[in-house]
């Protein structure tokens, strides 16, 4: 599969993460790929994953380094490693029964809006699931 990169500093740090994964498979080389798109992530790639235990961080969707974009680009980056989603939020209807409701943020028009990153997202989601 022919990788699109973002810049050079994107293949750069895709290839340095990837060299501090314990495994190579579809689920490291897609999260690799988004925690080296962005500038502020490859900043803090430790704080959203840990490579020791091989996991990713969910508190570290919530700190103060996040931008928009890098929140969007985190979201889809733990969404593709293992289906991991925010807690959703709860709609009561007129009748008092109260549903809980995906997190709004993970929808694909809230992640996909980013034009610039949208391509790339796009590229992790062929990696991920392996597509050509």
């Amino acid at each position: 599969m022919d990788i699109k990169f973002y810049n050079e500093e994107h293949q750069k740090a895709f290839y340095s993460i990837c060299k501090r994964m314990k495994h190579l498979d579809c689920y490291h080389f897609s999260l690799a790929y988004l925690l080296s798109l962005d500038k502020v992530l490859r900043e803090h790639t430790d704080e959203v994953f840990d490579f020791k235990e091989d996991c990713i961080k969910r508190e570290g969707l919530h700190k103060g380094f996040q931008t928009g974009t890098s929140m969007k680009t985190t979201r889809l980056a733990f969404n593709l490693w293992n289906g991991c989603y925010d807690d959703g939020e709860t709609y009561t209807n007129k009748d008092g029964y109260e549903t809980e409701l995906p997190s709004s943020y993970y929808s694909p028009d809230q992640i996909f809006c980013c034009k610039d990153y949208a391509p790339y997202y796009w590229q992790a989601i062929r990696i991920r699931f392996e597509l050509n």
